[in-house]
């Protein structure tokens, strides 16, 4: 796999909220200090930046000074781009268990996050499920339907190349998160 090649990021506004969390971290921390909670909001995966701070009574002046704040940020962090194909994905059956949990939690519109937990051997494996009203400090927001994922760093790297499903198998059930094959160039699979 090739490694990610750093780009520079120049946010326009008409980005989806989500994609500027996604892209720049940081931007919570901002858009909060200007009073804007975009954060939490579950339309964030389907609202431009512009629409969003406009449509919350702010101005043309106060959307200027919103978006050179991000694009002073996006300057002072290196971005990596990455292939899309390689980012982790939801079934549609992950995602409606999902929405299932927040409605029966009261937590409809919360992000999905998942904590990669390593043993202290780092042999095993697990996964802390929770759901947040909005991302941690450094987190990816990852759209996947209409159900943000919420990632730490070390979590966004090894759910690479993962879908995340919802297995029922006899009396157990639960999340599944698999490896995507990959067409190999030779036409195989790993």
């Amino acid at each position: 796999m090739a490694s990610p090649k750093t780009k520079k990021i120049d946010f326009t506004g008409n980005e989806t909220i989500a994609d500027v969390l996604f892209l720049l971290p940081e931007a919570s921390d901002i858009l909060l200090s200007h009073g804007l909670s975009c954060v939490s909001c579950a339309f964030n995966v389907h609202e431009p930046l512009k629409e969003g701070v406009l449509g919350h009574g702010y101005s043309e002046e106060d959307f200027t000074r919103i978006l050179d704040d991000l694009n002073e940020a996006a300057n002072d962090v290196i971005l990596q781009s990455h292939n899309k194909d390689s980012f982790p994905t939801m079934t549609s059956k992950a995602q409606k268990k999902v929405q299932d949990f927040q409605k029966e939690s009261g937590q409809e519109g919360f992000g999905f996050k998942i904590d990669v937990v390593f043993s202290s051997d780092d042999k095993e494996v697990s996964y802390f499920l929770d759901f947040l009203e909005k991302p941690e400090r450094g987190d990816r927001v990852l759209p996947c339907g209409d159900v943000l994922l919420f990632l730490n760093t070390e979590s966004w790297k090894f759910l690479q190349n993962c879908t995340i499903d919802f297995a029922q198998e006899g009396g157990d059930e639960g999340f599944v998160i698999e490896k995507k094959t990959i067409p190999l160039d030779n036409g195989e699979v790993c």
